[in-house]
């Protein structure tokens, strides 16, 4: 019974059992509201590093020595899959240093038994496993990172393999080393072998090709002196064929090898001329220049001079006396007489060209332009009409050599389809007659 103002002992323990109370429920709320921030910070991701101490890798070819060696390791994680993880790793009150502890352990086991069977399994020599680092750390992440995802449901984002130290002072590191020599200097003596071996093969293939080659060469050597002497065999007959037949020629006829010579020496000149032809050019063209000039005026006095006496025999073979004043009507029209009483002809260049029997080229004439070939020289070029002029004179005839642009050499005029017009009703000149300007 609890005097006044006291409480009795009862009321006392059932204060203290509710003050515990609150103070677990209190002690739950904080743990909860720690473990919630603390995996909020690991779902951002976390990195740590760690060195695993010495433990023993064992060669395949020293199985029963083992090779102290250490490993540094860098982790870098995060937390993709909440609650799978809260699942998995059960724990009232955690932080990320109690994680990690429990992450090291784990990645601890697994690295120490991938980097023992590296040497065996991804053919990595003990004595280079510090060397082959970046193979080494390739083969552990593909062995290590799955296994600590499935364990911890965390997501391994690098693993790293930092460093890799051996033991070079323990007596495995140094048997090692001696039988690692010893097989080294096995390998250097086989591959001399092989590198003799394939020098030896080598050497006689070159031997082989060089005999093969060699007789090729004179297997070809025999068959171009047999096609050498069946071609002088052949050239020896032709040659004695060629002499028999010229011997006939000079026999049987002297005339047609001269005339031959002839022509081929013609040939030549021509030729020679062709050559000559477009040096002389400048030269020609400003002689040739002045030449036709002297050449029309001459041509055309010479004209008037046939026509006029064209004039007067055609009036005397008609009974017209030429030197008498006599009238001649001409359609009603008295023309007046002229040299000595002679009627002056109309159109006489028309007429002298009638009666000389020349073609009047349906009153057009050609556009042509032709070099003549006299006493050696070369004269014009001329035109149609100067063409005519000279025929009708007589310089031009059908033995006349002609040439002009286009043509390949020079050829007598009677022989160019385009000049015949000039020289019908004209009789060819008399052979052995010299030719005049």
């Amino acid at each position: 019974m609890a005097f006044f103002g006291f409480k009795s002992k009862k009321e006392v323990e059932a204060e203290k059992q509710e003050v515990a109370k609150q103070a677990a429920q209190n002690a739950v709320k904080a743990a909860e509201f720690v473990n919630q921030h603390n995996v909020n910070n690991l779902g951002r991701g976390s990195q740590f590093q760690f060195r695993i101490r010495y433990f023993d890798v064992f060669d395949p070819r020293l199985q029963d020595t083992g090779v102290p060696v250490a490993v540094g390791v860098t982790v870098t994680y995060a937390i993709e899959d909440m609650p799978t993880f809260l699942s998995i790793n059960k724990m009232e009150v955690f932080s990320d240093e109690v994680f990690k502890e429990k992450l090291k352990s784990g990645i601890t086991k697994y690295v120490k038994s991938a980097v023992s069977n590296a040497p065996s399994d991804a053919q990595i020599p003990l004595v280079q496993i510090e060397r082959k680092i970046v193979e080494v750390s390739d083969y552990v992440q593909g062995k290590v990172i799955p296994q600590i995802e499935n364990v911890f449901c965390i997501k391994v984002r690098a693993l790293d393999i930092t460093s890799i130290d051996v033991d070079k002072s323990s007596r495995g590191y140094m048997e090692l080393k001696a039988l690692t020599a010893d097989f080294e200097k096995e390998r250097l003596i086989a591959q001399h072998n092989a590198q003799m071996t394939n020098f030896n093969m080598q050497n006689k293939m070159q031997q082989d090709q060089m005999m093969a080659q060699h007789n090729a060469q004179l297997s070809n050597f025999n068959l171009q002196n047999n096609l050498q002497q069946n071609q002088l065999k052949m050239q020896s007959a032709l040659n004695l064929d060629a002499m028999q037949r010229q011997h006939e020629m000079q026999l049987g006829g002297q005339e047609q090898m001269q005339q031959m010579q002839l022509d081929m020496q013609q040939k030549q000149m021509n030729m020679q001329l062709n050559n000559q032809s477009e040096t002389m050019r400048i030269q020609r063209e400003e002689m040739q220049r002045a030449a036709r000039l002297q050449t029309e005026s001459t041509f055309l006095d010479a004209h008037k001079a046939n026509l006029n006496a064209s004039t007067v025999n055609n009036a005397m073979d008609n009974g017209f006396n030429p030197y008498e004043q006599q009238p001649m009507n001409m359609g009603g029209m008295q023309q007046p007489m002229g040299m000595g009483g002679m009627q002056q002809p109309m159109m006489g260049g028309m007429m002298g060209q009638k009666s000389m029997g020349m073609p009047q080229m349906g009153g057009m004439q050609p556009q042509v332009n032709y070099m003549l070939a006299v006493n050696g020289q070369q004269a014009g070029p001329y035109n149609w009409a100067q063409l005519q002029q000279l025929v009708q004179q007589g310089q031009l005839t059908q033995q006349t050599y002609v040439w002009k642009q286009g043509m390949a050499e020079w050829a007598l005029a009677g022989q160019v389809q385009e000049l015949m017009p000039l020289f019908q009703g004209i009789a060819p000149g008399m052979p052995g007659m010299p030719q005049m300007m």
